[in-house]
């Protein structure tokens, strides 16, 4: 089974293709050292004992210089003292339980031992997976070729029922994937042209069928790449392959199906009868944006915009009948370029201009409202932090960029370095579009569009300097605080850590950390620092008695001893236990002896230290949300926020907000309780951007909270001219109304290719959802009803082009 990891993904490309052992009956093959599936590089593996060697460096060094000898390094040194702030009454929220995941471990008992709270059955594998035979066709990940599959990293578990029912043994929730695409392996391939009744041919792309091609699998040299040989620079590409390596698969049995059919609704009850009482997760099938590169063989035109939406909700629907308890995610993009573009170069224009993923949420949503059912229940990304070509950097370098990279999914500050994201076409319609600000403006996105839809990163990796390595113990133990943090629902690294590797136990610091299945606690409170974000990150949580504080603190500076001084209010401190990670013991958690709270303390360089804290604290009456915290709004519109109690009985005051220069807040309900929510209404300016607010707030026991977001500004929105208001008819007299859209600064490309949604209070419309022609014009026919009165016709916009709104009252004599 060949799986994928990417550090910088470039448009059309899938990156580093590697494997983890998951080779199926096929030999395991190492990274592609060119971006180029199947050329058998390796990439070098560094011990975690190596780490000693490196330094704090943010750009590469001039070409000749060498790394600081062992014999000449520098001793440790104190740097300048970093106060840690934690206010367990700011930005109290949960933890999702799923943050600390995984795909493919190693096996079951790794599961339990490490924690994983979540194991990911997904990547480019599952897409072709046939649950009858329990294969897989590799795809271009490796000479599209039919393997055996693997649930665990160690060749156990091929069968998708009983990998479910062997990781909820292990104690932990499975993630499954539901294939969409029409077609799933047949049997693994058995010989290679022994000429006897073992023979079993099954890839795509046979050399003694097709002819020669740019490359073959080196232990099987009739499996070729699909690249007609000569062509290799300016490819082109075979596809008259009559899917030789395939069997169909359809939704359910019908009339006339071809031979070998394999049908999704059986597979569906099998699942959910696996899952039992576990939530039932699945993966609407894995990278759909990338079918045409990824899946050539079987799906060789690029995906486009329309296809996309239809699959899933026609797929995603249809699941839901199989398995009522389904928990849906999608789209499952894969990198940051397709968060805003389509793999046709064509769509996105014949779209109106529209950024994809803001496209594609938005027409689910819509298409939802109209069918009265949801489709989509979890908004699932891959989440890569973007970097740049690290051909050139050196190891020390490569440690420091996978120690600040995850300031990607979170600071509003940070200017990516990566390819991808500062590059001219990704987008014109989001603001500050070179930096990522990953998680809080995929969140603002899915909390404009279809509120109450989570956010997840069913994949994410940083070992840049490789799984071994220690620096990606740190970078890991960063990103898990950080997904807590940023209110992920779910996350799953790609793949999960492998016991002996220090990553591990970065995983068991939250999961796991004494032995006893102990973590980190539940409730996220704020844990800020002054320290550079590339040297310091803190994170806190408190359990939900109040009585123990958790707090991750990690040293980031690999030879700069840090002296933190803590700052804490809404807790109470008496006593402390320490367990850290270090390079000393860099396979071992090690703990301290228990000791009265110290309210500072020296950190060694290089290390990731969990303060377990007892003591005391007066908790809420009511904890509340601001329903929601972050969210996007055109460039001078205004977004509502609607605070809630979210556990407990007390009733909340809300204070005077506090905003950065660029919005205003203003409180307009104050009063919240357990049955009516507050309201506070927000106005953006007309400068995109990313905006702060904070709103304080007193219970009914006198406990002062804070809850804090941030407000995404976009470019001032297309406009809708309407035409056909204020028309009057005897009852059921049809009037034609329609809209026309505008771009304007919205930075869309055009008004046509958009769709439009269409809402009556009463009568009946000719279509509810009507696409734009090319003048931009979206037309429907109102039926008047049969009383007198009023009626009320809303056209809306895109929520990509600022969510255009238009209202017409017709009268009924």
């Amino acid at each position: 089974m060949n799986h994928l990891i990417r550090f910088g993904s470039v448009a059309g490309i899938l990156g580093l293709l590697v494997t983890n052992g998951l080779s199926g009956s096929g030999p395991t093959i190492g990274v592609a050292s060119n971006n180029q599936p199947g050329t058998g590089a390796v990439l070098s593996v560094v011990a975690a004992s190596s780490i000693l060697s490196s330094s704090e460096v943010t750009e590469p060094r001039p070409a000749g210089q060498k790394n600081v000898s062992a014999s000449t390094r520098p001793k440790p040194s104190a740097g300048k003292p970093v106060t840690i702030t934690i206010d367990a009454l700011t930005n109290r929220h949960p933890i999702s339980t799923y943050v600390y995941g995984g795909a493919y471990p190693q096996d079951a008992a790794t599961i339990t031992d490490s924690g994983l709270t979540e194991v990911r059955w997904g990547g480019d594998a599952t897409s072709t997976y046939n649950w009858q035979l329990d294969t897989y066709n590799a795809a271009n990940d490796y000479y599209f070729e039919d393997y055996a599959a693997e649930g665990f990293s160690n060749g156990s578990d091929g069968n998708a029922a009983q990998f479910i029912q062997d990781v909820i043994a292990a104690g932990s929730n499975p993630l499954m994937t539901m294939v969409m695409l029409p077609w799933v392996a047949q049997s693994p391939e058995t010989s290679i042209q022994q000429g006897d009744s073992s023979d079993n041919y099954h890839w795509s792309f046979s050399v003694t069928q097709y002819g020669a091609q740019c490359s073959v699998d080196p232990y099987n040299t009739d499996a070729g790449d699909g690249i007609v040989s000569g062509t290799c620079g300016n490819p082109t590409y075979i596809t008259t392959n009559p899917n030789d390596a395939y069997f169909p698969l359809l939704d359910q049995p019908g009339n006339g199906d071809p031979s070998n059919s394999v049908y999704r609704n059986q597979w569906a009850a099998t699942l959910a009868a696996a899952f039992g009482s576990a939530p039932h997760f699945y993966d609407m099938d894995n990278e759909i944006e990338i079918w045409g590169s990824t899946h050539r063989d079987v799906h060789p035109q690029p995906s486009a915009y329309d296809e996309l939406r239809d699959t899933f909700i026609a797929e995603s629907r249809a699941l839901k009948g199989w398995d009522s308890a389904a928990i849906r995610f999608g789209p499952i993009t894969c990198c940051w370029w397709f968060y805003w573009n389509g793999a046709n170069n064509a769509d996105k224009p014949a779209h109106a201009g529209n950024d994809f993923l803001p496209w594609w949420l938005n027409e689910v949503y819509w298409q939802d409202q109209v069918a009265g059912t949801r489709s989509l229940d979890v908004f699932d990304l891959h989440a890569y932090p973007d970097t740049p070509d690290t051909s050139s950097y050196t190891l020390a370098q490569k440690r420091a960029l996978a120690l600040r990279i995850f300031r990607d999914y979170w600071d509003p500050t940070y200017v990516s370095v990566g390819s991808d994201i500062d590059q001219k076409w990704t987008t014109f319609i989001q603001p500050k579009k070179t930096i990522p600000f990953r998680i809080p403006r995929m969140r603002a996105i899915a909390n404009m569009i279809y509120p109450g839809t989570p956010l997840s990163i069913t994949e994410w990796n940083a070992a840049i300097a490789g799984e071994s390595d220690y620096s990606t113990a740190l970078s890991d133990a960063d990103a898990y605080g950080i997904l807590g943090r940023e209110r992920a629902y779910l996350a799953s690294r790609w793949v999960a850590p492998v016991p002996g590797n220090p990553n591990y136990l970065g995983l068991k610091l939250y999961t796991n950390y004494d032995g006893q299945h102990h973590g980190f606690a539940t409730t996220s409170v704020s844990a800020t620092n002054n320290g550079s974000p590339n040297l310091v990150s803190s994170y806190a949580a408190m359990n939900a008695a109040g009585t123990t504080l958790t707090v991750m603190v990690l040293n980031k500076a690999p030879a700069t001893t840090l002296t933190a001084q803590f700052a804490i209010n809404g807790f109470t401190p008496s006593q402390v236990t320490t367990y850290t990670l270090g390079p000393k013991n860099p396979t071992q958690i090690v703990a301290s002896s228990p000791q009265a709270w110290p309210s500072s303390m020296t950190l060694a360089p290089y290390t990731a230290v969990l303060l377990v804290i007892t003591g005391s604290s007066t908790l809420p009456s009511a904890e509340w949300d601001l329903n929601p915290d972050t969210v996007m709004v055109a460039g001078g519109g205004t977004v509502t926020l609607s605070p809630k109690i979210v556990s407990g009985t007390g009733t909340v005051t809300l204070g005077t907000p506090q905003a950065a220069t660029g919005i205003t807040l203003a409180i307009t309900q104050g009063t919240v309780t357990p049955d009516q929510n507050g309201a506070i209404t927000v106005r953006a300016g007309k400068t995109p951007g990313f905006y702060h607010y904070s709103v304080p707030s007193t219970d009914n026991a006198g406990v002062a909270q804070q809850q804090e977001g941030y407000i995404v500004v976009g470019n001032p929105p297309a406009s809708l001219s309407q035409q056909g208001n204020n028309q009057s008819g005897a009852p059921g007299t049809n009037l034609n109304l329609s809209v026309t859209l505008a771009p304007g600064k919205s930075g869309g490309t055009s008004g046509a290719g958009a769709d439009i949604l269409f809402t009556a209070d009463s009568g009946t419309l000719s279509s509810r959802l009507v696409t734009t022609d090319t003048s931009g014009n979206a037309a429907v026919v109102l039926t008047l009803p049969a009383s007198a009165g009023t009626v009320h016709v809303t056209a809306e916009g895109p929520y990509g082009l600022g969510h255009p709104v238009a209202t017409f009252a017709e009268t009924v004599q």
